[in-house]
């Protein structure tokens, strides 16, 4: 008996963007140096304030597809990038990236490994290391994950030895939404990223850790492969990086407490340990720092702890910020 073949696996790259052509630029450069190139790429133009991005895909990059998504806010683009795309696979990559030139290719290979596999997250080092913000980013721990595979959930694969972590402590160990593979029909049913979270100055961040968190709770797979390696340009200066460190405190408490209302009763315990561990954790900073043992300045710890606690109240408000924007570009 003949045995069918399994479908094979086609990778979209999706490029989410807002008003930032040079550095685009030298990311779209780097997608056309891939072998062998990807299925298609898409650059989705999230609520531009120029034509600067289009006039960019449409003379310099004609292969690549252009898209505008008109309401602000990084799940929106993702979102429609994810309806846009026809791959097997989306393999999002931040703007202000660079792709190895087998990164896609690679991406493809994971995926194609079993069709349990929903995500692929890459590994991310600094671009340089040039810039004082730069160094103090990489010192507080970076999106870098180091050199071992580890496959998901527990059981699965090969994982790094060490104490039980739950999937919502799993998040922030396998990753950055800056290189950030999906099962396209995956994501579909489980209905996209959610557009409160990445809201900008708003909340920061969540997006990428929200859906990794949902995709293990649905007892999908998920795999961080540091072959799929991407290099990113840190925020130059340390103001930058320490709004930076700041509103992702703030949007991963939002995120936790938004996981903590929707997790079934069974998997709200390791959710609230999980919740009261993050907000203590700053604290625990401040007493290293005072004795040397934390890279990060004082001033910016203590920015860390404030908004870290402010996001328990900041998810209903960015729900309703997310409505608005919706009703002033869509209608409604």
């Amino acid at each position: 008996m003949h045995v069918q073949d399994p479908p094979a696996v086609t990778v979209s790259v999706a490029v989410c963007t807002k008003d930032r052509p040079e550095q685009l630029e030298r990311l779209l450069h780097s997608l056309l140096r891939q072998s062998p190139p990807p299925y298609e790429v898409i650059v989705v133009d999230n609520a531009p304030s120029t034509e600067r991005t289009r006039q960019l895909v449409a003379g310099s990059f004609p292969a690549f597809r252009y898209v505008r998504e008109p309401v602000a806010g990084l799940d929106f683009a993702r979102n429609r990038a994810l309806r846009e795309s026809r791959g097997t696979v989306v393999a999002y990559i931040d703007d202000d990236a660079v792709a190895a030139p087998d990164w896609a290719e690679a991406t493809r290979q994971v995926f194609a490994e079993s069709p349990r596999i929903a995500v692929c997250m890459g590994k991310v080092e600094a671009l340089t290391l040039d810039s004082e913000g730069a160094r103090l980013f990489e010192a507080a721990g970076g999106f870098g994950r180091g050199n071992r595979r580890i496959h998901l959930p527990p059981g699965a694969g090969p994982i790094p030895p060490g104490f039980p972590v739950p999937f919502i402590g799993w998040c922030i160990r396998v990753g950055t939404g800056a290189s950030m593979a999906v099962r396209r029909s995956v994501l579909l049913e489980l209905g996209g990223f959610d557009e409160a979270l990445d809201m900008g100055a708003v909340l920061p961040g969540g997006g990428d850790l929200d859906i990794l968190w949902r995709v293990l709770e649905a007892h999908h797979e998920l795999i961080y492969e540091p072959r799929v390696q991407v290099w990113h340009e840190h925020r130059p200066s340390v103001e930058e990086v320490g709004r930076q460190l700041a509103g992702y405190g703030r949007a991963f408490t939002a995120m936790l407490t938004k996981a903590l209302r929707v997790a079934p009763w069974p998997r709200k315990a390791p959710v609230f340990a999980f919740l009261v561990w993050r907000l203590v954790k700053p604290m625990v900073k401040l007493v290293k720092r005072a004795f040397g043992k934390d890279p990060v300045p004082a001033a910016i710890l203590w920015s860390v702890l404030f908004n870290t606690w402010a996001g328990l109240m900041a998810y209903p408000a960015a729900q309703r910020l997310a409505a608005q924007r919706v009703a002033a570009v869509r209608g409604g």
